[in-house]
C-alpha cells in the first residue's frame, strides 16, 4: 500500500478536511437564489463556515456557478448550458422562483464567486459540475481559475465532483487540495473507492443511506458527509452515527 492510499483508522485519529459539522449548499438556497452571490452572502450572515457551490462550463468554455445542466430551472432562459455562450447566460435572470428583490440577478462567474468568497472569509467547497462529455476541460478550466486566485496559504478549500474523470483531473492539477468523491449508492468498500477515484473523502445522498451502509462507513474509519439534510435531527443522528459534515440548505440548522 503506498502512502497515497487510504487504511482504516479509528476515528481518534481522522484528519477531518471540514473542522466544521455544515456546508451551505448552493448558499442559503431558502433565502435566495441558489449559486448566486446573494445565497452565499445570505450563508454567512446565517452563521456559515464554508459553502458549497457548482462549477459548469459555457459553450465557450467560461466557469459558471450553476447546478443543472439546463438553464430552465434557476432562470428565465431555456436549454442546455453547454450550448450557450457566456454572453447568453449573462443576460439571463437568475432569480429562479424568487421575487423582484432579486430581479436581473445573474449567474455568476467562478472568478466573480471566489472573490466573494475570499472577501467573506469562509471555506469553499467547490463541485465540478460537467456537462456529460465535458468532464475533463470542466475540471482543468476552472481549476486553472483556482489555482490562479486561490490564496497559496489559504487553506479552507476542497474539490468534489460525481465525476471520476473530473477528480483525477484535481488529483493531476491540485494535487495538495483535498478531493471528495460524490456517489449515489454507498459503496460496499468505502476505501477501495477512495483508493481508486484517488479521494480522501466520501460524500453521500442520505435518501440512500441506511443503517447497514452507515454501520459500513464508521467501521471503515473513512470521511464522508451527507448531502442534502435539512432536519435538525437527522444531522445530529448523523453526526453522532459517523458523518464529520451535513450539507444543507439551511445554514443554522444545528442553532437553537
Amino acid at each position: 500500500m503506498s502512502q497515497h492510499e487510504l487504511r482504516a483508522k479509528p476515528a481518534a485519529d481522522r484528519q477531518f478536511v471540514v473542522p466544521e459539522a455544515i456546508i451551505a449548499h448552493r448558499g442559503a438556497p431558502l433565502l435566495a437564489p441558489e449559486n448566486t452571490l446573494p445565497a452565499m452572502r445570505a450563508a454567512v450572515e446565517k452563521g456559515a463556515k464554508w459553502v458549497e457551490i457548482d462549477v459548469k462550463l459555457t459553450k465557450d468554455l467560461r466557469p459558471v456557478i450553476m447546478h443543472d445542466d439546463k438553464v430552465d430551472r434557476t432562470t428565465n432562459g431555456t436549454g442546455f448550458l453547454a450550448a450557450l455562450n457566456f454572453e447568453d447566460v449573462r443576460r439571463l435572470d437568475a432569480r429562479a422562483s424568487f421575487g423582484e428583490e432579486f430581479a436581473g440577478i445573474q449567474v455568476p462567474t467562478f472568478e466573480e464567486l471566489i472573490e466573494t468568497i475570499l472577501e467573506l472569509d469562509v471555506g469553499l467547497q467547490v463541485e465540478l459540475k460537467p456537462t456529460p462529455g465535458d468532464d475533463v476541460d470542466t475540471a482543468e478550466i476552472a481549476l486553472k481559475v483556482l489555482k490562479d486566485m486561490w490564496p497559496r496559504n489559504r487553506e479552507r478549500l476542497f474539490i468534489t465532483s460525481f465525476s471520476i474523470q473530473s477528480i483525477h483531473a484535481a488529483a493531476r492539477l491540485m494535487p495538495d487540495v483535498p478531493r471528495a468523491f460524490a456517489v449515489v449508492v454507498p459503496p460496499r468498500d468505502p476505501i477501495a473507492l477512495l483508493n481508486e477515484t484517488k479521494s480522501q473523502v466520501l460524500h453521500l445522498l442520505q435518501d440512500v443511506l441506511t443503517p447497514e451502509s452507515e454501520k459500513i462507513l464508521a467501521d471503515s474509519g473513512i470521511e464522508y458527509a451527507v448531502a442534502v439534510v435539512n432536519d435538525r435531527e437527522k444531522a445530529k443522528q448523523l453526526l453522532k452515527n459517523g458523518a464529520q459534515t451535513i450539507s444543507t440548505d439551511i445554514p443554522d440548522l444545528l442553532d437553537a
